[in-house]
């Protein structure tokens, strides 16, 4: 598990998100997974974990599903008592001192019952700001698409 004291910086085709340093998390090299070849998948790959299996979910820069090949590691991560996991294009570990993160509620309804995806945003001068996902609501927004795929 990964330092409590560290943010976890996500690359998605391109944009960046962040999971606080409050959720364990683990980094799984794709080649420790077992993959899921299988045409518009969803689920790219699954770690196997003492329980089972723990899915690990595809999704585009603005978290949309999206079937892709291109990713080289997942970070799979515990809300609600289950894993979860989403494949990226890269991951990087940040200090905490490193990061400071400002409180941020998107306008709008919360897209799950756990509430909004984001509660936070890193805003450095002359960078696009990075969002700070909440992992309660990560976790049922990634198995709510996984219904309706």
């Amino acid at each position: 598990m990964a330092e409590s004291r560290q943010y976890l910086r996500i690359g998605l085709m391109g944009v960046d998100y962040l999971l606080p340093n409050s959720t364990s998390y683990v980094i799984e090299k794709r080649e420790t997974l077992e993959i899921n070849d299988a045409p518009g998948a969803l689920i790219a790959a699954w770690q196997a974990t003492p329980t089972g299996r723990a899915p690990a979910y595809s999704v585009d820069a603005n978290l949309n599903p999206l079937s892709r090949h291109a990713w080289q590691r997942a970070v799979f991560f515990q809300a609600g008592g289950r894993t979860l996991g989403l494949v990226a294009d890269e991951l990087q570990l940040l200090a905490r001192e490193d990061v400071r993160v400002e409180p941020f509620i998107p306008p709008g309804p919360a897209l799950t019952p756990a509430g909004h995806l984001i509660n936070g945003a890193w805003v450095r001068a002359g960078q696009a700001p990075v969002l700070v996902f909440e992992p309660g609501a990560l976790a049922d927004y990634l198995t709510q698409l996984e219904g309706t795929a």
